[in-house]
């Protein structure tokens, strides 16, 4: 199976539920203020597994909220799974689109080529009238899954330092305007408010239409007004690195090539007063 694209619609992941190779996936992300998980959803995806990036396949050691885990961890987890090499994986989340582009781009940073992200998750699920279970999957047999990084797609503070004054590189930063502006305070307390010096803003929600991704001319023009080209290297931030990834699938599909995402975000960027902030 061959897709341009890293979106399937419902209906297509419907009718390859089957295939040998496939394997889908269901990601959640507990609440940025409280910690609380998210509530449970009415039902399932027929064969999902629960791919658990917050708690599990992390690095626990970081500091950060949901940091990418060390190739040879994410590794061991995903084998975990019964993630192969061949593995044809397809990635939902319950909100329509939010945490299910964290778990694309990890994959695609690990080096795995066919992987994708249902448009719309769960609610296009539910509105197509699809079979559903009342509970998740486990695997029954471990996979092969062999991880190769690829450096580009993840950047650290110090890349991202660099790439803010750089010309041929753009940090666009995937936060609400109120918090990229400072006129609020971040959900996470102990963070400074504000943004990075000549970062752009694009909030993450201004791509998603009706909880899936928005046409691709729409994202183009989001792109557009930012005065991004196709030769710029896009870096993208969010709070912790999740919602970042939704701009990343926005580029994506939007056509954009040279894809970053900053791991540790905001997270990291506004804690202590080492790097630095522009509060207005």
């Amino acid at each position: 199976m061959q897709i341009s694209s890293a979106l399937v619609s419902a209906n297509w992941l419907s009718e390859h539920l089957q295939d040998e190779n496939l394997m889908v996936f269901m990601s959640t992300m507990d609440d940025i203020a409280s910690g609380k998980p998210e509530a449970t959803p009415a039902g399932y995806i027929p064969n999902a597994q629960l791919f658990d990036f917050e708690h599990k396949i992390c690095d626990t050691q970081s500091g950060l909220p949901h940091s990418m885990p060390s190739p040879a961890v994410f590794q061991r987890e995903v084998r975990k799974l019964g993630v192969n090499q061949d593995s044809v994986i397809v990635i939902y989340d319950n909100q329509g689109l939010f945490s299910a582009p964290r778990v694309w781009w990890m994959f695609k940073y690990m080096g795995h080529k066919r992987v994708y992200v249902l448009n719309g998750g769960y609610p296009a699920w539910e509105y197509g009238a699809l079979k559903t279970t009342s509970s998740l999957s486990k695997a029954t047999l471990p996979g092969d899954f062999v991880s190769e990084p690829q450096a580009d797609l993840l950047v650290d503070a110090g890349q991202v330092l660099a790439g803010l004054n750089a010309t041929d590189r753009r940090v666009i930063d995937a936060r609400s305007a109120d918090r990229f502006y400072a006129k609020v305070a971040e959900p996470r307390p102990h963070l400074r408010a504000g943004h990075m010096p000549n970062a752009v803003n694009l909030p993450f929600n201004q791509c998603i239409d009706n909880g899936r991704l928005a046409d691709v001319h729409t994202l183009r023009s989001k792109f557009n007004l930012l005065g991004v080209n196709h030769q710029h290297r896009l870096i993208f931030s969010c709070g912790s690195g999740v919602t970042a990834c939704v701009l990343a699938l926005a580029a994506h599909e939007a056509g954009y090539n040279h894809l970053s995402v900053y791991d540790g975000s905001w997270s990291e960027w506004g804690a202590g007063n080492t790097l630095p902030v522009v509060a207005e």
